[in-house]
């Protein structure tokens, strides 16, 4: 794997995030869509670039976000991991404020990979597939950066992006901790919560027809006791995509093997956590500068 380009971060046109359906519908309104690009335009010490880098002979997409003011072997990374499956949830400024800006603004050199075959990258989503490892070399790459201090890594994922963080960390992620956003734990049973999401994206991204053994390959809560990493759980009690008892089940798997973990759930709030945002930087910031 190696990181084929880099180039300045452009935030994607309205239209096209329409044209692609990269939000739920209505959920960001071309006037807010606007707002974040004017709190992009103004973002200080911090760099964005547009990635692109090689896995399994693909050309794979993504972002990095890193602080302005580098200094040589003395910087943490952070691997994030999104949600959603194709365009669907893909890498935008939204994210680049939310889940990232954040995070470089604290020092950390965040990298994020929009898995192979979405924003112009090669291949297919498996949606937990072979795009594991697209997260694994994206992990590689970032270990590799000149600013790295060659001890702290760390992982987030939300939603879908919790679901590979879990399973980077079965393949045995080099990090020291991570934290999962209102992730998916059981895969089968957001199956059954969602059955729009069995026909429109399970069906037509796992590689294989046997749906039993794909649920398992993505179902944490079947291989907790394999995850050797300290994990934050955050969930909101109101999440209308993946329900609050996914974070609950995976925490009481990872109690009954003895793993380390945390689980914090907030009351009233949905599946986007935004609403709890100024709470879950600092709490996630602390897990990991737990870990070192």
């Amino acid at each position: 794997m190696s990181l084929i380009s880099t180039e300045p971060f452009v935030p994607h046109s309205f239209a096209h995030i329409e044209e692609k359906r990269v939000f739920p519908r209505g959920a960001v309104p071309e006037i807010a869509y606007h707002k974040f690009i004017k709190e992009y335009d103004a973002l200080e010490g911090v760099s964005v670039s547009r990635i692109t880098y090689r896995h399994d002979g693909l050309a794979i997409t993504g972002l990095m976000a890193l602080p302005q003011n580098l200094s040589a072997r003395n910087h943490p990374i952070l691997i994030f991991n999104r949600g959603g499956s194709r365009e669907y949830g893909k890498l935008t400024v939204v994210n680049v404020l939310r889940h990232m800006a954040p995070f470089a603004r604290a020092g950390y050199l965040v990298f994020a990979s929009n898995y192979r075959g979405n924003d112009g990258g090669e291949g297919q989503d498996e949606f937990g597939g072979r795009d594991v490892g697209d997260v694994l070399a994206l992990l590689e790459i970032a270990r590799a950066h000149e600013a790295f201090d060659g001890r702290r890594a760390y992982m987030l994922g939300h939603s879908r992006g919790g679901m590979m963080t879990m399973m980077a960390l079965r393949e045995k992620a080099p990090v020291k901790a991570a934290a999962v956003l209102a992730g998916v734990s059981d895969v089968r049973k957001s199956a059954r919560e969602r059955p729009a999401m069995q026909t429109a994206v399970f069906e037509r991204l796992f590689p294989t027809g046997d749906l039993d053994v794909e649920f398992e390959k993505r179902s944490s809560v079947a291989w907790a006791h394999e995850i050797d990493t300290p994990v934050l759980l955050l969930h909101g009690d109101a999440d209308e995509a993946a329900a609050v008892g996914h974070s609950i089940a995976l925490a009481e798997a990872l109690s009954s093997a003895g793993k380390k973990h945390a689980l914090h759930i907030y009351p009233r709030v949905n599946h986007s956590l935004y609403r709890v945002w100024d709470d879950v930087i600092p709490r996630c910031l602390s897990w990991f500068e737990e870990h070192v």
